[in-house]
């Protein structure tokens, strides 16, 4: 194994994630890319919502998920310099599944680390759109899910 692909949000599955992440990084020296996705699903609602200044809209949608995303790589980041391990930030903007396995596509990876909620109904799983599920079922390569304690 050489290169790990680790996907967060910055929620606490994908921190659980993260940590495990830190962990095979540094036990089997093994490069780790840290990848957000900037989900470009909500900007479907503003030609529905929002004729009068749609593409501000837009924009402000777009810059607000990007922040979140940057937010959640310094924390990231923090977190893995305190193990003294080498860390890469990707930034992709589409819809995650889409992105997740076209970064997994080009990028060489051995593993893919992700977090996985604990979905309290039926309704949240669909909402998720089965995000985990469609990934382990067409990921080229090894998938790990990290679960959070509750």
């Amino acid at each position: 194994m050489k290169k790990i692909i680790l996907c967060t949000d910055g929620e606490k599955h994908s921190q659980k994630a993260e940590e495990l992440g830190i962990k095979f990084a540094k036990n089997f020296n093994v490069e780790l890319v840290c990848l957000y996705v900037v989900d470009s699903y909500p900007k479907k609602f503003t030609d529905e919502i929002y004729a009068v200044n749609r593409e501000e809209c837009r924009k402000y949608l777009d810059n607000a998920l990007t922040q979140e995303g940057l937010k959640a790589f310094e924390r990231f980041m923090d977190k893995a310099k305190n193990f003294d391990i080498s860390v890469k930030t990707k930034l992709r903007y589409g819809l995650p599944y889409e992105e997740i396995m076209k970064e997994i596509r080009e990028g060489g990876y051995d593993l893919l680390i992700m977090g996985i909620k604990r979905y309290k109904s039926f309704l949240d799983r669909i909402r998720s759109f089965y995000l985990p599920k469609r990934i382990f079922e067409n990921s080229p390569i090894p998938v790990l899910f990290a679960v959070p304690d509750e």
